[in-house]
């Protein structure tokens, strides 16, 4: 579809959430969720469709997977809308479950921190646009990096990995979600990643717009952890069209 056409229809579609808001605003107080982000956040991250069911079902992979506890400390790179610490229902976010712990929230998007640093405020919380490299080596336990490495592209993703290698103290752990391309994977799924960069590293699902879906050549990303000193696991997700895998996108659990 021509670009003109494609910028067309996402005006079209931010001035009709803008109009919708009051509705949306009067439904999310019918159902006790008043502090939810407008429908303009909440569609930056992902579909509307299972906004809810991600957070709640990505603090289970975090306690189960990377062995979260009380006290602990957690960053959220590309945190988006808040949403690991928005209520959900009646089990505590992650800033909660962490108490007395800290949860730090990064994203690049100025207008999404904003909305978070005014309205999300409670326990040991705070979210920041700043760099990465502006916080000191080892100062946290777990860092989550949800749909992050699927929308960056080779040079940001190897810069980011490093990042977090820096961060995580000594026995530290990383969550993060990838789609990893294995040689003689059958993609029958919403993703088929047909355009692939000149040294084979890295497939597209747009070539007009590489970042709106990126997967990683999983013969490039394991090597490359490795290098960089980290042992890890992987949850392989069903995003194949398989219908096999623990959630949508590849989880790769990272330890230091």
């Amino acid at each position: 579809m021509n670009e003109k056409v494609i910028s067309l229809l996402r005006s079209s579609r931010t001035g009709l959430q803008i109009l919708a808001e009051p509705i949306d605003a009067f439904t999310l107080f019918m159902n006790y969720k008043k502090g939810y982000p407008p429908l303009w956040v909440r569609q930056k991250v992902g579909s509307l469709n299972d906004f809810e069911g991600s957070g709640a079902e990505y603090m289970a992979y975090l306690k189960l997977l990377c062995e979260l506890e009380p006290g602990m400390s957690v960053m959220d790179i590309g945190c988006g809308c808040g949403l690991m610490c928005l209520k959900v229902n009646e089990n505590p976010t992650l800033p909660e479950y962490i108490y007395p712990g800290s949860y730090v929230g990064i994203d690049t998007d100025k207008k999404v921190i904003s909305w978070c640093a005014k309205n999300i405020k409670y326990g040991n919380v705070s979210f920041d646009q700043n760099p990465l490299t502006d916080y000191k080596d080892g100062i946290v336990d777990v860092v989550l990096c949800k749909s992050l490495f699927t929308h960056l592209l080779l040079g940001e993703a190897e810069a980011y990995l490093q990042e977090v290698k820096r961060l995580l103290q000594p026995s530290g752990r990383g969550l993060a979600t990838f789609f990893l391309y294995r040689e003689g994977d059958k993609l029958a799924g919403r993703y088929t990643f047909r355009y692939q960069s000149v040294n084979g590293h890295v497939f597209y699902e747009k070539s007009s717009n590489p970042r709106a879906a990126v997967a990683y050549n999983a013969d490039w990303l394991l090597p490359k952890l490795k290098e960089l000193g980290f042992t890890y696991e992987i949850y392989y997700g069903s995003w194949r069209g398989d219908n096999k895998g623990l959630s949508f996108q590849d989880i790769v659990i990272l330890r230091r």
